[in-house]
C-alpha cells in the first residue's frame, strides 16, 4: 500500500479539491468548526509511533526523511523536533494491550 499526502492552506483546498464552494463552512460550522486545517492539533501518540516505526523499517532514508520532512498541524515543527522535546517517551512506551496487534507493539 502506498500513500500520498498532499499540502494545501484552506484557501488552496477550497479552491483546487472544493473548487471554490465553501459548502463546508455551511455545514460544519454550526460545530464551531471554521478551519479545515487546525494548528494545534497534536498526533496520537500510539499512531504516531506506529509511523516512525514502520518508516524505520523500510529504510534510514525513508525514516530520516519521514522524521524531517513531516510536520506537525503548526507546519513548523518536524516530527523529529517533536520527539525530541514535547513527544519524548512516545518511542518508549508500548502501544495499550488491546492495540498491540494493530500498532506492532
Amino acid at each position: 500500500m502506498q500513500a500520498l499526502c498532499a499540502r494545501y492552506s484552506d484557501e488552496e483546498y477550497l479552491l483546487k479539491r472544493c473548487k471554490g464552494s465553501k459548502e463546508i463552512f455551511q455545514r460544519f460550522g454550526r460545530y464551531g468548526i471554521h478551519k479545515i486545517w487546525l494548528d494545534d492539533m497534536l498526533p496520537c501518540r500510539v499512531y504516531l509511533r506506529h509511523c516512525v516505526l514502520a518508516a524505520e523499517n523500510l529504510s534510514e532514508i525513508v525514516y530520516n526523511n519521514f522524521l524531517d520532512h513531516t510536520y506537525l498541524g503548526d507546519r513548523i515543527t518536524t516530527i523529529r523536533e517533536y520527539l525530541a522535546s514535547a513527544g519524548t517517551g512516545i518511542m518508549e512506551k508500548e502501544p495499550p494491550g488491546e492495540l498491540k496487534h494493530l500498532y506492532g507493539g
